[in-house]
């Protein structure tokens, strides 16, 4: 049901699930399961599911929708569609979607068979920049060997056991830890996991580019790094050497909020160990200073040795399936569609990647600049909550001709659709999962009366658009196909279940890096002819305004999934409410109370967030640490059911030069308390 990779145990009875548990077999969850895995019979059950196409007959936003028949839907849409197409060009449709749910490849597919390059998602905040900053540096993807046995884990931006993000679970973490691994985690509120750990660096939201610039200086300083590697395998030591010396540990301290005897403590600690590995969470990518922040991070990893090597960071080799890589087949974009990707001048690397950065797109539906963007099918995605700059996003919703929202419940952003089509759950279709440690057979073992697949509706538009030569006349014959490369069917993948990956070190000693170089890119020439620095830089935050003395940074309670789960009573019922944790200090200095509602404000005089307060010291005086994600389903007017959306402080005015990343953590906010009438 995300993109975590726990495996799951469903009990049948009569043909009908009766209970749900971790599967111990996992190769990757080895039989965790989480509250939200917990609820997924709750969630196939739940009388709140859409299980209906509808069409709305009211004005947008209002929610009044009338129910119709699927073929009537799917030729609306389809119809609307092409006539689009014929009018303004295919790049006048735009397709999104949420975090990968193993049919990401299937959206990319319909928008290059289509010939649109307008591809939207949390991709820019989310997975890619860590991505794209190690395909820049050495070539590949790298995730942690926990099951090397790493001496050190430096978890930076990810509270890894309650996040479980891609593919590697945090109860590997938790493992390593039992078999003796230190964990030095960076994260501005100290978590479970920071309580847990030799060291914890309580960086200020959005510093962590200087915090790892100021390591990589010390590691050269001190000689620590990895002599024969580096001279062996990388290219740009020496002008990284210059390049770092504006980040002295004195700079880095102040802006950070680090003591300098911390930042050596930690440095030492990884860069000797025999063993290390860091972990790089989406906390890194929600901000102005993202692929750099990400960059730097792969230059320390590289320079002290540890790019794939056992108990490091591992290079990613995909099973031969045609899965995230070959299936989208770019091959059906033409290149001159291609350079039609909205914001693709202005954020290369996003653009490179395939992604569309949100505050680009929606901008460019108000302004029609620089073509007109009409239409816009969403899979999977609660973009008004989801993404940053509520109030661009809803401008840009009233703009279109055409908007599709594919999903389970009526959302906020379902509420503005012209079309809504009622999807399945992840127990409700075929799939094939791939992860980095393995891939796997997901069966449909439950139907709800009147739901789709994402993929049967990908299928059913492209056949209606005259795509269906670039498709399979079945989802079975598609699965055949993706498996082809290990010579299986569906059919018989299904009885196997999983296949583990089995993971290869120091690759790079056969044929070097998959970089044009060979070598590690410590500097990016690439990057360079692009218009960027060859190197990471840190982008220091505009002056502090008075009126807005807090810092803002923000995560999910480990309930929820991103903006998903606060339908069911099982996942929603432990807390009704979002709310942001404030330092007593903060607490007294504001006249604070527990459980008071207050409202978070990043404009003098603008619309609020409302939130309410939890007291605790697990955050600096200067820093306040909001819910995300957070919608209320109960709610009959959109403003209502948004009152506690971070996103609506967020805006497009900071972000990353390489990704369009949004800054959603490093905010300035104030705090305003309720007027007694307004409780």
């Amino acid at each position: 049901m995300c993109h975590g990779g726990c495996g799951a145990v469903v009990e049948l009875v009569d043909g009908v699930p009766t209970d749900i548990h971790g599967d111990p077999d996992n190769p990757t969850s080895e039989g965790y399961f989480c509250i939200k895995g917990k609820a997924s019979l709750d969630l196939l059950r739940s009388p709140d599911r859409l299980t209906t196409p509808l069409v709305r007959t009211g004005p947008r936003g209002s929610g009044t929708f009338e129910p119709v028949g699927w073929e009537a839907a799917l030729d609306r849409i389809a119809g609307e569609l092409a006539t689009t197409v014929a009018r303004h060009g295919p790049e006048s449709v735009a397709l999104g979607q949420g975090t990968d749910r193993n049919y990401q490849e299937w959206v990319f597919r319909l928008a290059n068979a289509i010939g649109t390059p307008n591809v939207v998602g949390p991709a820019h905040v989310c997975f890619y920049p860590r991505v794209m900053a190690s395909i820049m540096t050495y070539g590949a993807f790298t995730f942690c060997d926990y099951d090397g046995d790493p001496e050190v884990v430096l978890l930076w931006g990810s509270n890894k056991p309650s996040t479980h993000s891609d593919g590697v679970i945090g109860v590997k973490l938790l493992r390593a830890m039992e078999r003796g691994s230190r964990v030095i985690t960076v994260d501005p509120r100290r978590t479970q996991t920071a309580a847990r750990s030799a060291l914890h660096l309580a960086v200020q939201p959005g510093t962590d580019c200087a915090l790892a610039l100021g390591m990589i200086k010390i590691v050269i300083d001190e000689g620590w790094y990895d002599h024969d590697f580096v001279a062996a395998h990388t290219c740009g030591f020496a002008e990284l050497t210059e390049h770092v010396r504006a980040y002295d540990i004195e700079r880095v301290a102040r802006i950070t909020g680090l003591t300098p005897g911390l930042i050596h403590e930690a440095t030492r600690t990884y860069a000797l160990a025999s063993r290390a590995c860091i972990e790089a969470g989406t906390g890194l990518s929600q901000n102005e200073n993202s692929f750099d922040t990400h960059r730097a991070i792969a230059l320390l990893a590289a320079i002290c040795g540890n790019i794939d090597a056992p108990g490091g960071d591992v290079i990613w080799e995909p099973m031969p399936i045609e899965g995230r890589r070959a299936f989208p087949r770019p091959d059906l974009l033409p290149e001159e569609q291609a350079k039609k990707r909205i914001g693709g001048g202005r954020h290369k690397i996003l653009s490179m990647s395939g992604w569309v950065a949100p505050g680009d797109l929606h901008e460019a539906i108000v302004t029609g600049v620089p073509y007109p963007v009409t239409s816009l099918v969403v899979f999977g995605s609660n973009i008004l909550a989801s993404h940053e700059n509520t109030e661009l996003v809803r401008e840009a919703m009233g703009k279109l001709d055409l908007l599709v929202v594919c999903d389970l419940f009526m959302t906020p952003t379902a509420r503005y659709a012209d079309v809504i089509l009622p999807t399945s759950s992840w127990l409700e279709r075929d799939q094939i999962v791939e992860f980095n440690s393995y891939i796997a057979a997901r069966r449909k073992i439950a139907t709800v009366d009147g739901c789709r697949s994402d993929e049967e509706i990908i299928l059913e538009l492209a056949a209606r658009l005259g795509l269906e030569r670039h498709f399979f006349p079945s989802l079975e014959a598609a699965l055949d196909a993706k498996l082809a490369g290990i010579e299986l069917t569906w059919e018989q993948f299904t009885k196997i279940g999983y296949i583990r990956n089995e993971k290869r070190y120091r690759k790079y000693l056969d044929g070097g890096f998959s970089t044009r170089s060979g070598r590690v890119n410590l500097v990016n020439n690439g990057l360079r002819a692009m218009g960027y620095e060859p190197f990471p830089v840190f982008r220091c935050p505009p002056e502090a305004d008075p009126a807005l003395p807090y810092v803002m940074t923000s995560a999910h309670p480990r309930q929820f999934y991103n903006t998903e789960f606060h339908q069911l009573p099982t996942t929603a019922r432990s807390q009704t409410t979002a709310r942001v944790t404030v330092h007593p200090d903060t607490a007294q200095r504001e006249g604070l109370t527990e459980g008071e509602e207050v409202d978070l404000f990043s404009r003098a005089g603008a619309r609020g967030v409302r939130m309410t307060v939890k007291i605790s010291d697990s955050v600096a005086p200067n820093v306040v640490m909001a819910d995300a994600g957070w919608w209320y389903p109960g709610e009959s007017s959109t403003d209502e059911s948004l009152r506690s959306s971070v996103n609506l402080l967020t805006t497009n005015d900071r972000s990353d030069v390489h990704m369009g990343s949004a800054t959603m953590r490093g905010v300035a906010v104030g705090i305003r308390r309720l007027e007694p009438d307004r409780g």
